[in-house]
């Protein structure tokens, strides 16, 4: 299953039509083999995202994938609003182009992201994707807290396929700011 998952996730980006069928009723059959499982979900939501915003298909496939999207996001929020992983995840995702899950703002990305880490006030990774959602100024130093120090985090998401790469971009990319910001500031010193 995972597997099946990592090979689609790494043909993205090619920006071509794959003749997406295929994909939409292996995920289908995976949504009905793993109901319950979070992960699959989450996974599931990225892939489905990832192809209506960054690859090309059919108006027809396009009309599948979104249909199947908006019902699996409705789905899977009513099952899984209490996950705390399920929270983290799509909110980051529902940011970007929110009107594919029916949305029209972001509040309820911010909401997730925030329930996630209100649910895990430990987890340093909730606390910063939260954060640099908001536009805190202490989210760089949150990012480079887990970056620097090898946090568990960084591995957590390294196996959490395209959702956790997605995360750790972004992740990465604040730290880097983080660093920019500290060397200018040692430099006017």
């Amino acid at each position: 299953m995972k597997k099946r998952l990592s090979e689609i996730e790494q043909g993205f980006g090619q920006h071509k039509n794959n003749g997406w069928k295929t994909v939409i009723l292996f995920v289908e059959n995976l949504l009905l083999e793993y109901p319950n499982d979070v992960e699959v979900s989450i996974r599931v939501i990225y892939l489905l995202h990832n192809i209506l915003v960054e690859e090309r298909y059919s108006d027809d496939e396009h009309n599948m994938i979104a249909g199947l999207l908006k019902e699996l996001f409705d789905k899977s929020y009513i099952q899984f609003s209490e996950n705390a992983e399920y929270l983290f995840f799509i909110g980051k995702i529902l940011h970007i182009a929110e009107w594919y899950f029916g949305l029209d703002n972001c509040n309820l990305a911010l909401a997730c992201q925030k329930k996630a880490m209100e649910k895990e006030p430990h987890n340093l990774l909730y606390e910063w994707a939260y954060r640099f959602s908001v536009s805190d100024p202490n989210e760089g130093y949150l990012a480079n807290q887990l970056v620097e120090n090898k946090d568990e985090s960084i591995k957590y998401l390294e196996e959490k396929g395209f959702p956790g790469f997605y995360v750790l971009e972004h992740l990465k990319m604040s730290n880097e700011s983080y660093l920019k910001q500290a060397k200018r500031t040692n430099l006017k010193t």
